[in-house]
């Protein structure tokens, strides 16, 4: 059976950088792409409790799109370009190139989606880390470094795609038993499954990858990413923290006041037949 092997580290040094006039124009192209999608979406109605706070099922929707694009075609590129993982830092094509500049787009559209209907305070969790994530991606582009690191870090939107799921079953037609059908148990598993994989474990690849190799990267962009990182692992942490509360601890504790309310009525059904037994005796 041959063996895999992949160019040397050092021929994606030599990689000459990818002229910024792509990036930006991507970038830009991704916003109008998104803002169209809004102006198409804003025709929709919105189903079940979404039409209480059509703004946030709307953004909710938007997302889970943009996770739904990117978390594929992410997932394909690490099938289409196995070498990449030998240098996480340096190498680099125009097809990764084009997933991260098109997911910058879609962070800078979300913000200022965010910031024009004043949901910048009601959503502040939400803005350290889009500033972290489009700051982080921005960088990269202009300097066409760790352009592969970030695309591990993309990975964090196939999670995405059932985290918004999960709202959005929530708001439709399940808003009135959103912890008992089994197409919500079903997401809220893969939920789970897919957060630990795609973002604690690829958040801790791109942590190990950062402090081993941090003399391959100025002391500036080391620290812009250690404050990233740390923003994505509290931000994680406590997100997860919070599905673990809604879909694991509380039905689990619903289901053990259940039976509970069963054993009292058992017991009271005892107590009323034995009460019976005695008057007849």
């Amino acid at each position: 059976m041959p063996v895999e092997t992949f160019p040397a580290i050092d021929n994606y040094d030599h990689l000459p950088p990818t002229p910024l006039i792509y990036g930006f124009s991507i970038i830009t192209s991704s916003i109008f792409f998104f803002l169209l999608i809004n102006y198409y979406v804003k025709l929709l109605t919105a189903p079940g409790s979404g039409a209480d706070d059509t703004w946030r099922w709307r953004n909710l929707f938007i997302s889970w799109l943009h996770a739904l694009i990117v978390g594929t075609l992410d997932l394909w590129s690490f099938y289409l370009f196995p070498e990449m993982r030998v240098d996480l830092i340096a190498y680099n094509n125009m097809y990764i190139y084009a997933l991260v500049a098109f997911s910058t787009g879609y962070f800078l559209y979300d913000f200022i989606d965010i910031a024009r209907n004043g949901r910048l305070k009601k959503m502040w969790e939400v803005i350290p880390h889009h500033i972290a994530v489009a700051g982080t991606f921005t960088y990269n582009i202009v300097a066409s470094r760790c352009v592969a690191y970030t695309v591990v870090a993309l990975l964090s939107e196939v999670n995405t795609i059932f985290l918004h799921s999960r709202k959005l079953l929530q708001m439709s037609v399940l808003h009135k038993c959103p912890f008992d059908h089994w197409i919500y148990r079903l997401n809220a598993l893969l939920n789970l499954v897919t957060f630990v994989c795609c973002r604690f474990l690829c958040n801790a690849w791109i942590t190990y990858g950062m402090l081993a190799t941090r003399q391959r990267v100025s002391i500036f962009y080391f620290w812009i990413l250690a404050a990233a990182m740390f923003v994505m692992w509290v931000t994680n942490v406590m997100l997860f923290w919070r599905l673990v509360q809604s879909d694991v601890i509380r039905p689990y504790r619903e289901r053990e006041r259940e039976r509970e309310r069963e054993r009292e009525k058992q017991q009271t059904k005892d107590k009323t037949t034995n009460n019976e037994n005695d008057i007849f005796e």
